[in-house]
Parts: structure tokens; C-alpha cells; sequence
């Protein structure tokens, strides 16, 4: 399994690992008709989130047809017909029910500059929160961005940070603009930090917002990281950032041919059309 896993994100190797775990539990290491007849039934019962069962059933014919070449009994494979996903008529939602405002944003920072956090951890978390919401990046993604990245970026004109690829879920090495009110957050957070560090800490506000909640404004519930993805892109409608250099910058369906084969962009490019729109914009 290892040699397979290899280069694979720490979250996608342990998705895969607990799902062969729970698969060698149930099967007790045999693998027949019944059995995996028996193991979809119980997944349908255990997990009622589709995206969890969804992961269940691609690794576990990924896995069976993997032993069917691996050790030639082609009988294995034909097993797979007895463990497919059902089809199901999922609901198609015609609009996010989560909407996320500048007011949202500004109460979590006002929250975090109130609390009893020391004053670096605040730095950090605000220095966070206003990346994601004046870039879009996802979570996962800003949590890999290291200090030496933003020195760099901070050092250029204008200041435009480098994702890498193996840092992108997606592995779009893209540009990402830093808007000049978070600036003065950036050099603060990286003064006297080694290069090759993380800046922000992931886990830490995770953990914060989770024992803190930041009710939403508009719609139900509290507001999460990842919440600051949908922010960048619900604000960027309402001030007419709509074009590809948004999609190139949030990293968002740039999957098809004329992405991969004849887009491009200039880093002075696109910072000067992200202001264009998102200049004027505070937080």
C-alpha cells in the first residue's frame, strides 16, 4: 500500500488506510460474492453522508482490481459486479444555502482581537482569516504556503505570491495578488520567522472558531475556514470580478482544454485586474 500511496497527501493516505482497515474488518480477509454484497448493504448503514461512502467504493474496486492483476486470477475482478454504487437521484441545489458578508469576516477578526489569545496567535489568526477572504485560496492550501513564499512575494512589485503545484489540490501552480491592506499583516507575521516554517496555523484556528463560534449574519450556523473560499467568491460577483483571472487565482474549474492549452497570465496582469475590482474593498 505504501508504494501506491507514495506522494499522496497525508489526508488522501489516511482516507485510504482507514477504508482498507474497515474493509479487512468486516471481510475478515476473504473476498467473495456475499461478502461484498453484505459490506455495501452495511456501508449504507454505517455512512449516510454519499461523499464518505462514494470514497468507500472507488478504493475498494480500485483495490480488488489491483489484486486481480497483481496476482492474475482475473475471477477477482468479475467479483466487482456484485459492489457497485447504486444510482441515486441526488437533489441538484440551484444556490448555495451559505451566504458569507464582509460584516461575517469583520466579526471573526473583532472576536479574535478581543480574546484572551497572546497577542502573536492573534497576529496569526487575523493575519489568516484576512488572506483567505482577499484570496480565495482553500484552506488545505494556505496552510501549506511558507514564510520564505510571502518574503518573496512581499519583495516583488507588486506583490504577488507563487503557488506552487504540489501545494494546490489540483496541482495548478497559479498567482495569488496580496491586496495592500493585508500587508503590513504579512511582513508583521513573517519578521524573524525561518523561511522554510508554515505561516499559519491551520489546526490552531480550527480549534478556535470551533470553541468560539462566529454566528453568520445571513444564513444559519457559524463561520469555518473554508467559509472565507465562498466569501472571495460570493464578494467577487457583487464587484464584478468574474472573469478567468479570478478562476485562475482561486485555482477553480481550470480543468478543461483551453485552460491547459491556451491560457495564460503575467503575474503584473493579474494583480492589476484584481485591484481594478477588489481595491477598494475593506475589511
Amino acid at each position: 500500500m505504501s508504494l501506491k500511496c507514495y506522494a499522496l497527501s497525508k489526508k488522501s493516505y489516511n482516507w485510504i488506510h482507514k477504508i482498507l482497515i474497515d474493509f479487512y474488518t468486516f471481510s475478515k480477509g476473504t473476498i467473495e460474492k456475499d461478502r461484498l454484497i453484505d459490506y455495501a448493504q452495511y456501508l449504507f448503514t454505517k455512512y449516510p453522508a454519499y461523499s464518505t461512502r462514494h470514497k468507500h467504493f472507488v478504493y475498494i474496486r480500485n483495490f480488488i482490481t489491483h489484486l486481480s492483476r497483481t496476482r492474475d486470477e482475473p475471477f477477482i475482478s468479475s467479483l466487482l459486479v456484485y459492489f457497485e454504487m447504486p444510482k441515486v437521484r441526488r437533489e441538484v441545489k440551484l444556490l448555495t444555502s451559505r451566504i458569507i458578508t464582509q460584516d461575517d469576516v469583520r466579526n471573526a477578526l473583532a472576536m479574535i482581537q478581543h480574546s484572551a489569545l497572546p497577542g502573536k496567535t492573534k497576529q496569526n489568526y487575523c493575519c489568516a482569516i484576512l488572506f483567505l477572504a482577499y484570496s480565495g485560496q482553500r484552506v488545505i492550501t494556505a496552510s501549506r504556503i511558507t514564510v520564505g513564499q510571502f518574503r518573496d512575494a512581499l519583495n516583488q512589485s507588486p506583490p504577488v505570491l507563487i503557488v506552487q503545484a504540489k501545494q494546490d489540490k489540483i496541482r495548478l501552480e497559479h498567482y495569488v495578488p496580496l491586496h495592500p491592506f493585508i500587508v503590513p499583516n504579512l511582513i508583521a507575521g513573517i519578521e524573524g520567522r525561518s523561511s522554510d516554517e508554515c505561516l499559519f496555523s491551520y489546526e490552531g484556528l480550527k480549534q478556535w472558531l470551533s470553541r468560539n463560534p462566529v454566528p453568520l449574519s445571513q444564513t444559519k450556523g457559524n463561520l469555518q475556514q473554508k467559509d472565507l473560499r465562498k466569501f472571495f467568491e460570493q464578494k467577487s460577483d457583487e464587484i464584478g470580478f468574474a472573469d478567468a483571472n479570478k478562476n485562475f487565482i482561486m485555482s477553480h474549474g481550470v480543468s478543461s482544454i483551453n485552460w491547459t492549452s491556451y491560457k495564460q497570465f503575467l503575474p503584473e496582469n493579474v494583480y492589476a485586474r484584481y485591484m481594478v475590482c477588489w481595491g477598494s474593498v475593506g475589511l
